[in-house]
């Protein structure tokens, strides 16, 4: 697939360096001031201590779908279902990373990152998703964090990136019963004593957002694992409410269970609302906009409390809320993830709201895949809007995912000159710095993904990688974006 023709004529990756350059409505400017210091002090834009890193997730990296006593996730089960995943792929062996990972950690080493996000396998610990523990699956993760430190790379772990164990979907329907808020608690807790002597970061789910949403149809099967069939939104509403409780119930259940003190937070793929004219009225428009479209799921967990927006929203299926349930959502977030791919622009409005969401024209540049919209500059307004929308300046925020599929086609020996990448990854970085400069609490970056993998309802037919994987082999080669991220990782800057 190639790049929209658009792309190529749009001059939009230019005038993100003139917004960074023109310090439009700063953030604190004493602090970019500081912040400016830091970077010269070290070379670069970014400080010496900014965690570049770079993102995974279990089930579409490892493999080994039924070796060493894994059990089957949902995802597993939901693949075997004709016409559901593209080609007709599947994860069984998808990279292989459950043998190779050696080689992939060297990897890591080489491109200069220190920071790695992967997530767990439910079903490879607890193949039933409770009870008796597998050793051998425990014992992958403990031999995967080993070798990371042994080339000094630190483990940012998430225990939930979408493939809950079928066990628990068969024995009550998962995500729609909240004995899995008890059973995921459970599972945190036995993460945090197993792996809490070598693993600090922890994120608690990977996109509430993702997993609550196209996986349950209403009035029709969902279009991702598990493919439930809803009979009312209100249910949908309940499946997100357990979701927050569990959540919250792991953030209380590795703070108890590891034996150092965790950093413990989430990777949410929130809404950044960016202002088409960042004046007052357009950042107050921007700041409703973000509390009302992001009320049901980031909000809650930041503040205890649904939107009052939201709440009017879907007055007519609110979840059950029982008494001390907000205050389970609700706990202390030592920092918060943000997968940013794009966003939406907004404008002030007369109507109640109090903004207006721009629809999408034909044209507008996405990414060699319909829904990634290029807006770098959302990167920036998920960052600030935290502070001004739910007043919360000081939260360290990190971006636990960035990326983009490119549109070129290996060559014969596996090379890919993926420039689209690379145009990307400059656009966002340079809106994130622009967020480090005006003294906004940004500590890393972590791109989607180390190497292509299966990319769910797309199979392997979309790639995000930095590494090219030949599928039929195997065979990993560093793509032109590695090259170029090891050079940003060296310097500190954009290069």
């Amino acid at each position: 697939m190639s790049p929209p023709t658009s792309l190529s004529r749009r001059s939009f990756l230019g005038t993100t360096a003139a917004a960074l350059a023109s310090g439009m409505l700063p953030h604190s400017a004493k602090a970019k001031e500081t912040a400016s210091q830091q970077g010269a002090k070290h070379g670069g834009i970014f400080p010496k201590d900014f965690q570049w890193g770079t993102a995974t997730a279990a089930y579409q990296i490892e493999g080994a779908a039924a070796v060493d006593g894994k059990g089957p996730s949902i995802w597993d089960a939901f693949s075997k279902k004709r016409g559901v995943i593209k080609n007709g792929d599947n994860a069984e062996i998808a990279c292989d990373f459950y043998n190779r990972y050696p080689d992939d950690v060297k990897l890591m080493a080489e491109l200069g990152v220190k920071h790695f996000r992967f997530s767990i396998s439910w079903p490879r610990v607890l193949p039933e998703g409770t009870g008796k523990v597998n050793a051998k699956g425990l014992d992958f993760y403990k031999k995967l964090t080993d070798t990371l430190l042994a080339h000094g790379i630190t483990s940012h772990a998430t225990l939930y990136h979408w493939d809950l164990p079928q066990a628990l979907q068969d024995r009550y329907a998962g995500w729609q019963n909240r004995q899995v808020v008890e059973d995921f608690g459970a599972y945190a807790t036995l993460m945090g004593k197993e792996l809490g002597d070598r693993i600090h970061y922890w994120m608690t789910l990977n996109e509430i957002a993702s997993f609550t949403g196209g996986p349950y149809g209403i009035g029709k099967a969902g279009t991702a694992a598990p493919g439930v069939t809803l009979s009312s939104e209100k249910e949908r509403s309940q499946i997100i409410h357990n979701a927050l409780l569990a959540h919250g119930t792991a953030c209380m259940a590795l703070r108890a269970s590891c034996l150092k003190k965790p950093s413990v937070s989430l990777a949410e793929n929130y809404w950044p609302l960016v202002p088409v004219v960042a004046t007052e009225a357009g950042v107050g428009a921007a700041c409703k906009a973000f509390r009302r479209e992001n009320g049901g799921k980031l909000i809650p967990i930041l503040t205890g409390s649904y939107d009052q927006g939201w709440l009017e929203d879907h007055k007519d299926s609110l979840p059950d809320i029982l008494p001390g349930d907000m205050k389970i959502i609700h706990q202390p977030l030592d920092a918060l993830g943000c997968n940013c791919y794009t966003g939406k622009y907004v404008t002030p409005s007369d109507d109640p709201k109090g903004y207006e969401l721009i629809p999408w024209f034909p044209n507008f540049p996405v990414g060699n895949t319909s829904w990634l919209h290029i807006v770098p500059e959302s990167i920036y307004w998920a960052v600030r809007l935290v502070g001004e929308a739910v007043h919360l300046p000081d939260l360290p925020i990190f971006i636990s995912e960035n990326g983009y599929a490119d549109g070129t086609v290996a060559n014969s020996a596996g090379l890919v000159n993926d420039i689209d990448r690379i145009m990307y990854f400059r656009a966002y970085l340079t809106q994130l710095a622009r967020a480090k400069s005006e003294g906004m609490p940004v500590i890393g970056y972590f791109p989607w993904s180390l190497m292509d993998n299966f990319e769910w309802n797309d199979g392997f037919s979309t790639r995000f990688g930095l590494v090219h994987v030949d599928y039929a082999t195997l065979k990993r080669t560093p793509k032109l974006s590695y090259n170029w991220y090891q050079e940003v990782i060296r310097t500190g800057s954009i290069v």
